[in-house]
């Protein structure tokens, strides 16, 4: 049996973080959509920290993301215009990449007094359109690059709908709900194999972080409720019922999906995998 041996690294409270000796002194361009977002905003952030090796960050999204790192450079674009507008749009501001990380995601107003969930219809169609445009764009400017990372999530194995069988595992069997994560997958799989090049998909799950207007973040919740407590003069009490205390929780740190990005990008065993 052979045996690798990987070095690791620490940074700040994030430790065993992978290096990646096999990239030593190459340069890659990459784009990172929905860079104002969660995860978005991460993945430029880890991107910048190593401008060895991320010589030119594209990040996109509605509004101009905002950085004060040369290598990045902000731009604004709605993937729910016409290909043909935002291959303009890249054209324009000459944008090329190696690598490609896709985390644009729009959550369409629901109608007064329905649950979030109750548009799904439209929830998808403006979500498979994002990215189907957005591959479209990239093959009239013929941007095809080394690897195309998509983030989707946990509502993959229906998390939002309730209890999920444990372990979710990669290989799983697609719910028999609606759900924009499939056409997206089959999208991008389809798009990468007529263009000889290869995906990765992965899939966090409830995303612990904090940007601006995201209003999908249990840290924001937990942070009014403990100021609300401290107003109150009253104790940090777990704001649930023992049901929700011995339930499996599945939280994934902004931080760490950043890190696993780049990782997933830069390894070949994460080629065409979940």
């Amino acid at each position: 049996m052979s045996s690798t041996t990987l070095t690791v690294q620490t940074k700040g409270i994030y430790h065993h973080l992978p290096t990646f000796p096999a990239h030593d002194g190459k340069r890659y361009s990459a784009i990172v959509t929905g860079a104002n977002g969660i995860s978005g905003s991460a993945i430029v952030d880890v991107l910048a920290e190593n401008p060895e090796r991320w010589e030119t960050i594209y990040a996109i999204s509605r509004r101009p993301p905002v950085s004060t790192q040369p290598h990045v450079k902000g731009i604004a674009a709605d993937f729910l215009s016409s290909p043909e507008d935002i291959a303009g749009l890249l054209r324009k501001e000459g944008v090329k990449a190696d690598y490609i990380f896709f985390a644009s995601y729009v959550q369409p107003p629901t109608k007064a007094g329905q649950p979030l969930w109750s548009n799904t219809d439209e929830m998808d169609k403006m979500n498979v359109s994002l990215l189907s445009n957005f591959l479209s764009a990239l093959t009239i400017n013929a941007t095809i690059p080394t690897r195309f990372l998509l983030q989707t999530g946990a509502k993959h194995y229906a998390l939002h709908l309730g209890p999920t069988r444990v372990p979710m595992t990669e290989d799983a069997p697609r719910i028999p709900h609606p759900n924009f994560y499939f056409p997206q997958e089959d999208a991008l799989s389809a798009w990468c194999l007529h263009h000889h090049t290869s995906w990765t998909v992965t899939r966090p799950g409830f995303i612990i972080g904090a940007v601006r207007e995201a209003s999908m973040n249990i840290t924001h919740a937990l942070a009014v409720y403990a100021n609300v407590q401290k107003e109150l003069g009253r104790a940090l009490e777990f704001p649930a019922d023992i049901a929700a205390w011995d339930a499996n929780k599945d939280l994934s740190v902004v931080r760490l999906i950043a890190y696993h990005a780049e990782w997933a990008v830069l390894t070949a065993g994460a080629r065409t995998r979940r």
